[in-house]
């Protein structure tokens, strides 16, 4: 090693880190109440509860996340109340959740946003 060069560093960041950081930035989004699982993560959440695992450390149900490389592809279901105009409420959550996963991974991403639910108050 030659002193005073840092070795390089090779980061892979796994699929499970950029969803839950996703998840978690999603849910802040003014308008979003709450995410929508998919079904597989319904049930390996319904699984888990009857194994007794702990999920809510920080949960990434409704959001699913595949890193190719230096990007990532996410996807993100989200419930909204009535009132929230659809479109604006999807672009802000795709700015905020790319910004957030970008800024605390580096990789370039790409994310999808699904209204899956309006609740009526």
């Amino acid at each position: 090693m030659n002193p005073g060069h840092d070795p390089p560093v090779r980061l892979h960041v796994g699929d499970a880190v950029v969803a839950r950081v996703a998840a978690h930035r999603a849910r802040l989004v003014p308008g979003v109440v709450t995410l929508r699982p998919d079904l597989a993560q319904t049930l390996l959440g319904i699984a888990g509860s009857v194994l007794g695992q702990d999920r809510s450390r920080l949960p990434a149900d409704g959001v699913s996340a595949t890193v190719h490389g230096r990007a990532a592809e996410v996807s993100v279901s989200i419930v909204t109340r009535l009132g929230y105009n659809c479109r604006d409420l999807a672009v802000a959550v795709q700015r905020e959740v790319a910004a957030e996963v970008s800024a605390y991974t580096g990789l370039e991403v790409l994310v999808t946003v699904t209204v899956a639910d309006v609740q009526l108050d």
